[in-house]
């Protein structure tokens, strides 16, 4: 190598080394926030969909069709992309045939089907279905391809259909070829047809499956109008540009909008998926209800007409996460419906919910404790539900459901409070539904049209009953003396099976509703029946919320989107938005064109995560002094798995049935608690509260010996109450497990066959595999039990409310009662240290998979953070602080929250005239400003990151001799001196908050700065730093490599905690802001 070059190449790995060991240590990332790789983003789908329905240029003879995709969801058949035929056809067999006019279903066993009506048939004797074609053809087989793995491992898919070979699909994974199938389906793809992406369609743009929904990540979603060919596929699958305007590609969605320039390193909102191939066929993320003019007949009148404006749901919602002055007790609910005709069709949607209210219960009256998702919903049912034991045979088709002061996600007959009614509700004509309940008696009724409908069926009590209704129905009595808070969350046009969220799109409402008035009274059918013409009620006593979607309710929000304005005056204003997928930094293995792969992302802030699952073991042992008689454990976690029960924490201190169960957390998907093996029994096992929604969750839980008490909190929020283990002692010395469950001290794990570790035999598994799939961050455990108040001051810490800031997040380590804390911060090696200095590391087992937290600011919520230039704390351009937090032209901001004002404008210089006509003097030039001017120019709190930046004008000379060249390598090796000196001394300025950051990353920084710097990086170091390195126990250079980073599996947003009503929005992807149960309610431009 030529001497110039292997000098540049020197200094080049020196630089590099440093920018490694910068970063690493995090004192070079002025800003604080996270940045996406190479590969961008990716979008993170539970059970959501996008769907497009015009999409015109769809391709017709052959198609080809690419995803990344990653998943380990191995109990839904789900689906990755179906396009719909708009049908008419008469038949049933011809319209599911329609419906399923190409579609991708089942990552486990993959299909690539076209006009099938069955994509899957056991026994399939005839071979009628999709499945048959691939199995039973010449070169078939039973198994296509299983995208499925155990650690989401990211793999490519391509499915090519060509109508000019016979139907001829074929199925890649990875570029290889793994199924074909002559399927003879020649039939051109219609244009204007429904795409969706995650869901499987049993009517056109709709009728979800939730077993058929896609759970996992996608990315780089294309779509061609020709069959490509495998040499084809193999070059261009990873790449992450190169193909734009490509006459073959029809649509490009690289989900990579929230890595636009505009949004400056904070959380935005993005209403859509673009399509980067040129052809608009963008994707909306978020598809707001519409809103229109009405006239309602009236039904009972002699042609009233009840003029009005309507609000249309389309798997969308209204939502008001912080509602407020709600009934507790007695209440009518009363509104306009007009949706789809109900019948027996097989594919007929199961049911649709209209109006969901969701909080805690008061635990008076019936004793009733905990989160009750169904407070109070109503519910239209569309197909046959009647189960085969019911007694008289009575049809659901076209009930009304109403579920009061119910939670049915527990294993607790008791929690589970419904009546239905007898609407006859069929047609797709606008109707009047009314729902009252009296909380003394538990009286609850349904008016429909404003007449009494007979109710048939009930569950009460921890038993059901039924009569026929024309026997004279079933006792209308349910949940008597029972409350619910007054502040929680409500929905229009969706069920809500956790606070605010866990929507499935099977149970959207599509249809239309009209003027919906909450009250905190029961009103009698005369008040009901007079009301139904009018918008506004004749009286306003004890009302709680009023909507009427004319064009004076409907309101633009600050920073984008529409909201519902509260009518009643109690500030209840309902956010329009709809359940879309998330998005995550993308760890996709994509390339440059010229086959180098893309960099990982960084970390911010946040740090690192760590992802678990069942090839995975997290452990300390001999753990010395575990909490005995008073414990709290507190954790952060994500994860979309709803196939297992799995256990996040587990200490054993002794063999099975003794006390290898001393102290456990199980079952996110009804979370459980066991304290030295009493875990409740049936109907007080499980607490029926979920965090695998796909957001970021703080969980909680709190145990008192003295009183047996435990308290589980979910995002700060007291969700169930109950009692274990009342005067009894947890051992210390055991064994802690993370993310698996141990039914002896380190091991004897319930798992499926293959999992890491020794497992128990299948047949002795009681709940099946109860492995942790997700990601945790950010785990403490307390030798007290902890206040809802300290519970929710950790959650703001977490956030960067803490003395660390937004750069700095998490509590002190130092805090009395604090046992162990894991930051999961290490982003590499096989140790997660224990922050509190207690020594109680978790070994990591196996090879593990770090990601980075996506930690971005929140603009809008008044504090001025990460690469905000200011904050003043709204969304507002115009007013010194633009809507992205930057500051605008000829104005300058300060504070935190910013204050801004106009600049001064400089006055012209001042010249005397002359006394007499004379040629006029030149005038004076101004002034140069001095360095002391004052503040009006030296940058603003907050902005340095931008102001600072200037280019570089220096003129570069044509110089190429060895001479210039020596010259450049000795600046550059002196540069990078440089900027170690600037390192070390930004290192001694910020010494205090490094105490404790530097002792734990340095290792992990060293070990991924490479092996080539050990060459040179050590021999030019000052001596001090060479001391340093070594008293951190480095002594055996500086090792990197290149791939180590490159199998990431990345998290979504972390939740974003504000404690007042401030922020406006929140995009896809963030989960929004934390905000108590009892806090007040936002005003109206502060909807979250």
């Amino acid at each position: 190598m030529p001497y110039h070059l292997h000098q540049q190449g020197k200094s080049f790995r020196l630089l590099l080394a440093v920018f490694l060991l910068c970063t690493q240590l995090r004192i070079c990332q002025a800003a604080g926030a996270s940045k996406p790789g190479g590969a961008g983003h990716a979008l993170l789908f539970d059970d959501h969909v996008l769907l497009k329905t015009d999409f015109k240029n769809f391709p017709s003879t052959a198609l080809t069709f690419e995803a990344w995709i990653s998943t380990s969801d191995f109990c839904h058949s789900g689906t990755i992309m179906s396009y719909a035929k708009n049908s008419r056809a008469k038949e049933e067999s011809q319209r599911i045939a329609d419906y399923n006019h190409f579609v991708i279903f089942d990552p486990r066993n993959l299909l690539a089907c076209h006009d099938y009506e069955y994509i899957d048939l056991v026994p399939d004797i005839s071979g009628e279905s999709c499945h048959a074609a691939y199995s039973q053809g010449p070169k078939g087989s039973a198994t296509t391809a299983n995208f499925v793995e155990r650690g989401g491992d990211w793999h490519h898919l391509a499915v090519t259909w060509d109508s000019k070979e016979d139907g001829l699909t074929n199925i890649y994974m990875d570029g290889l070829l793994m199924a074909s199938a002559v399927t003879h389906r020649t039939d051109p793809l219609v244009p204007d047809g429904a795409f969706m992406l995650g869901g499987e369609q049993d009517c056109f743009g709709g009728c979800t499956d939730p077993n058929q929904g896609f759970h996992g990540k996608m990315d780089e979603v294309r779509i061609w109008r020709t069959a490509r060919t495998q040499s084809e596929i193999l070059s261009t699958m990873r790449w992450i540009t190169g193909l734009e305007h490509n006459p073959d590609l029809v649509a490009w969605w690289k989900f990579n909008e929230p890595g636009d320039s505009t949004d400056h390193g904070h959380f935005a909102m993005h209403t859509k998926a673009l399509d980067a191939s040129g052809h608009g066929n963008d994707l909306s993320l978020i598809r707001e209800p519409r809103s229109m003019n009405t006239r309602i007949t009236v039904p009972g009148t002699k042609g009233a007409l009840l003029n009005t404006g309507l609000l249309q749901f389309r798997n969308n919602f209204a939502l008001q996460k912080q509602a407020s002055k709600m009934p507790g007790g007695s209440f009518t609910v009363e509104f306009w419906a007009r949706g789809g005709a109900a019948s027996d069709d097989a594919q007929q949607q199961r049911s649709t919910n209209l109006f969901s209210y969701a909080t805690e219960s008061l635990g008076t009256g019936n004793a009733r404790t905990g989160f009750m998702d169904d407070a109070l919903r109503i519910e239209r049912l569309l197909s046959e539900q009647t189960p085969m034991w019911l007694e008289h045979r009575v049809s659901t088709v076209g009930a009304i459901a109403l579920h009061i002061n119910s939670n049915e996600h527990t294993d607790s007959e008791d929690s589970r409070s419904w009546v239905y009614y007898d609407a006859g509700w069929l047609d797709d004509q606008w109707h009047h539904v009314a729902a009252t309940w009296d909380a003394d008696s538990g009286t609850a009724a349904v008016y429909f049209d404003g007449k009494p409908t007979t109710p048939f069926w009930k569950a009460e009590g921890g038993s059901r009953s039924t009569v026929h209704p024309d026997d004279g129905g079933v006792d209308p009595i349910v949940a008597p003396r029972s409350n619910r808070g007054t502040d929680g969350s409500l929905v229009l046009g969706q069920d809500q099976d956790c606070f605010g969220g866990c929507f499935s799109s099977s149970d959207a409402f599509k249809g239309d509703m009209a003027v919906v008035r909450v009250w905190r009274r029961v009103l009698d059918i005369s008040e009901i029946t007079q009301n139904m013409a009018k918008a506004r009620p004749n009286s306003n006593d004890e009302l709680a919320a009023l909507y009427i979607f004319d064009h004076e309710g409907l309101k633009q929000a600050d920073g984008g989107g529409s909201y519902v304005v509260d009518r009643s005056g109690s500030g209840n204003h309902l956010d329009l938005r709809s359940a879309a997928p998330q998005y995550v930094y993308s760890t996709a293995p994509l390339a440059l064109s010229s086959g180098l792969p893309v960099a990982p992302p960084l970390p911010g802030g946040g740090g690192y995560s760590l992802v678990l699952n069942d090839k995975q073991v997290l452990l300390a042992t001999d753990f010395s002094n575990f909490p005995s008689n008073a414990i709290t454990v507190e954790f952060w976690m994500y994860s979309t798995d709803t196939c297992r029960p799995g256990v996040p924490f587990s200490y054993a201190a002794g063999d099975y049935a003794k006390s290898d169960n001393s102290f456990l957390l199980f079952n996110y998907n009804s979370w459980g608690v066991s304290v030295m093996e009493d875990e409740g029994v049936y109907g007080d096992h499980l607490s029926g509260v979920s965090a695998t929604d796909g957001n970021w969750h703080h969980v909680a839980v709190s145990w008192d010996s003295h009183t047996g008490k435990v308290v589980l909190y979910d995002n700060g929020r007291p969700m169930w109450t109950t009692y274990r283990g009342k005067g009894k002692t947890i051992s210390s010395g055991g064994t802690l497990v993370i993310g698996r469950e141990q039914d002896c001290t380190g091991g004897c794990f319930d798992s499926a066959a293959g999992a890491a570790g020794r497992t128990s035999d299948i047949q002795d598994q009681e709940y099946g595999a109860q492995d942790f799939f997700g990601v945790i961050e950010e785990m403490r455990v307390w030798n007290v039990v902890r206040t809802p108040e300290q519970v929710r001051e950790g959650m703001e810490m977490d956030d960067g409310r803490g003395p660390g800031g937004f750069y700095s997040p998490g509590i002190d380590p130092a805090t009395p009662g604090l046992v162990a804390y894991w930051k999961f911060d290490e982003g590499s090696g096989y140790l997660v240290h224990d922050a509190t200095g207690h020594g109680h590391d978790l070994s990591i087992t196996q090879p593990p998979k770090w990601e980075v937290t996506r930690w971005l600011s929140t603009c809008g919520n008044a504090v001025v953070e990460g690469e905000e230039e200011c904050d003043d704390g709204d969304l507002t351009d115009g007013d010194g602080c633009s809507r992205s937090c930057t500051i605008e032209h000829g104005w300058e901001c300060a504070g935190s929250p910013s204050k801004c004002k106009k600049k001064a404008q400089p006055q012209p210089p001042h010249v005397q005239p002359s006394p007499q006509p004379s040629p006029r003097p030149s005038p004076r030039r101004p002034e140069p400003p001095s360095s002391d001017r004052g503040h009006d120019d030296k940058p603003t709190s907050g902005s340095k990151s931008r102001q600072n930046r200037s280019k570089d004008h220096t003129k570069k000379e044509g110089n190429n001799g060895h001479g210039t060249t020596a010259m450049v390598s000795v600046l550059a090796t002196l540069g990078v001196l440089g900027f170690l000196a600037l390192v070390l001394s930004v290192g001694v300025a910020h010494r205090r908050r490094l105490a404790q950051a530097v002792p734990q990353r340095l290792s992990s920084a060293i070990s991924s700065a490479g092996s080539f710097v050990s060459e040179g990086v050590l021999q030019v170091l000052p001596s001090t730093l060479r001391e340093r390195l070594s008293y951190s126990g480095v002594s055996s250079g500086l090792f990197f490599s290149p791939d180590e980073d490159l199998h990431h599996h990345l998290a979504p947003d972390f939740v974003e905690f504000t404690p007042g009503p401030t922020r406006n929005r929140t995009p896809p992807g963030n989960a929004g802001p934390y905000f108590p149960v009892n806090s007040q309610s936002p005003g109206e431009n502060a909807l979250v």
